[in-house]
C-alpha cells in the first residue's frame, strides 16, 4: 500500500488548493451531522410483551426525539409523529415504538415477506459499532416480521453476505392497535410496537454486548406510503402519479442519514446501556471514541467513495480528494495516515498511543 501522512499532503500541494471555497465538510454536511444519543436505563421489573407498554418502567423511560425525514434538513417534516423508548436488563433489550396513524392498514401476513411494502416500523442494531455484522427487524400493523442480518452494508464493494433466512433468535414482538385495521370509514389514533430482543441476538464473537457501559448503534425507521382505499378490491392501493407510476414512500427516521438509505450504520444513534435503574437517577451517554475524529474519518470515506466511482481507483493523497485546511480542523491533534492500493485503502487516526481505522468497506475499528 502507498502511505500518505496528512501533514505531508499539506506540504505537497499549494495552500490555495487546500483553502478552496467548498471543502469536504461542506460537501458532505448532510452525512456529518451528529448522530442521535439515548441513555437506555435498566429495568428491574418484568416486562410483558403485549404491545401496550403498560409497565411503570415504560412510563418512566424517556422517548427519543420525534422521527424526521431520512434526508434531513430542507426536507418536509413528517406529518404524523413517531418516537421510541428503550430499556434493558441482563436478558433483553426492550423497544417500544409509538406511531401515530389515522388510518391503520396492512396486508402482508407471511414472515419474511418484504414488510416495508406495507407501512412499517423498523429497527437496525449494530452491536459492535464497527459498521459490519448488524441486523434489521421490520414489523407491520399485523405483527408480520421481516428480519435479516448483514455482514456488510449494501454499499460495500465486496458485497458481504446477507442472510434473508435469518430469524432473530428468541425475539418477542407484539402490536397494539389504537383503532381498527383496514377500515377506511373511521379515524384511528395509531399503533405501538413492543419488542424484547434477546442477549444472544446482540452477542458477537462470544462477547456480551448487552451489559452496562456498552454503546450500541441503533437506527429506527418508519415507512409511510401514500395510499387510497379501493372499493372494488377492498384493499388499500398505493397512490400513483399522472403517468401511472407509484409515488415513492416517505421514510421517517430517528436521526437523518442524509439520503434515502438506512444501511449507513455510522449514521445510527448512540444507545448507551446505563447501570442506573430507570427512575432512580440520571446518566449521560459516554461515547467510545472522539466524535470529531470519527466524523473526519467518515468524511474521507464519503470522498473516497465518490472518487472511486469517477476514477476506478482510490485517491492516494488527501489533496486529490479536495481536503481543505478547514476540513482538517475537524479533528485537530490526530495524525492521520492513508494507505491505498487500486481497490483498497485504510485510513488510520493515531493519538496518545491509540489508533482507529476505517477501510473501503466502511468498517471502523480500534487497532
Amino acid at each position: 500500500m502507498k502511505k500518505s501522512l496528512l501533514y505531508i499532503a499539506f506540504l505537497a500541494f499549494p495552500l490555495a488548493l487546500l483553502a478552496q471555497k467548498q471543502g469536504l465538510r461542506q460537501k458532505y454536511k448532510a452525512f456529518l451531522t451528529p448522530p442521535k444519543r439515548y441513555v437506555c436505563y435498566r429495568t428491574s421489573e418484568k416486562i410483558t410483551i403485549n404491545g401496550k407498554g403498560d409497565e411503570q418502567s415504560w412510563q418512566l423511560a424517556k422517548s427519543t426525539e420525534n422521527f424526521e425525514d431520512i434526508s434531513g434538513e430542507g426536507h418536509p417534516k413528517p406529518y404524523y409523529p413517531t418516537n421510541a423508548k428503550m430499556l434493558w436488563d441482563n436478558d433483553y433489550l426492550y423497544v417500544l415504538g409509538n406511531i401515530t396513524d389515522p388510518d391503520l392498514a396492512a396486508q402482508l401476513q407471511q414472515r419474511d415477506t418484504i414488510v416495508y411494502h406495507d407501512n412499517d416500523f423498523e429497527i437496525f442494531i449494530d452491536p459492535t459499532g464497527d459498521g459490519h455484522n448488524y441486523f434489521e427487524i421490520e414489523v407491520n400493523q399485523l405483527g408480520t416480521i421481516f428480519d435479516l442480518s448483514l455482514e456488510k452494508p449494501y454499499r460495500s464493494p465486496s458485497r458481504g453476505f446477507i442472510q434473508f433466512q435469518w430469524n432473530c433468535p428468541g425475539l418477542q414482538c407484539a402490536i397494539h392497535l389504537d383503532g381498527t385495521l383496514n377500515n377506511p370509514n373511521d379515524r384511528d389514533k395509531g399503533w405501538t410496537v413492543e419488542m424484547a430482543i434477546p442477549r444472544k441476538a446482540i452477542a458477537a464473537e462470544f462477547d456480551n454486548y448487552l451489559k452496562a457501559g456498552r454503546v450500541l448503534r441503533i437506527g429506527f425507521s418508519r415507512v409511510e406510503w401514500h395510499r387510497d382505499y379501493d372499493v372494488k378490491t377492498g384493499l388499500y392501493l398505493k397512490r400513483k402519479d399522472s403517468k401511472g407510476k407509484t409515488l415513492p414512500e416517505d421514510n421517517w427516521t430517528w436521526g437523518a442519514t442524509g439520503m434515502v438509505a438506512m444501511h449507513m450504520p455510522e449514521r445510527w444513534g448512540y444507545v448507551y446501556l446505563s447501570s442506573v435503574v430507570v427512575g432512580e437517577g440520571t446518566d449521560t451517554v459516554k461515547l467510545p471514541y472522539d466524535e470529531n475524529m470519527y466524523r473526519f474519518m467518515w468524511m474521507i470515506f464519503y470522498a473516497q467513495e465518490e472518487y472511486f466511482a469517477k476514477n476506478h481507483h482510490y485517491a492516494k493523497n488527501y489533496a486529490a480528494l479536495g481536503l481543505t485546511i478547514t476540513d482538517r480542523e475537524v479533528a485537530a491533534g490526530y495524525k492521520f495516515t492513508l494507505e491505498t492500493t487500486t481497490y483498497t485503502y485504510e485510513l488510520s487516526a493515531q493519538r496518545d498511543g491509540v489508533s482507529y481505522v476505517i477501510n473501503q468497506d466502511g468498517k471502523f475499528f480500534k487497532r
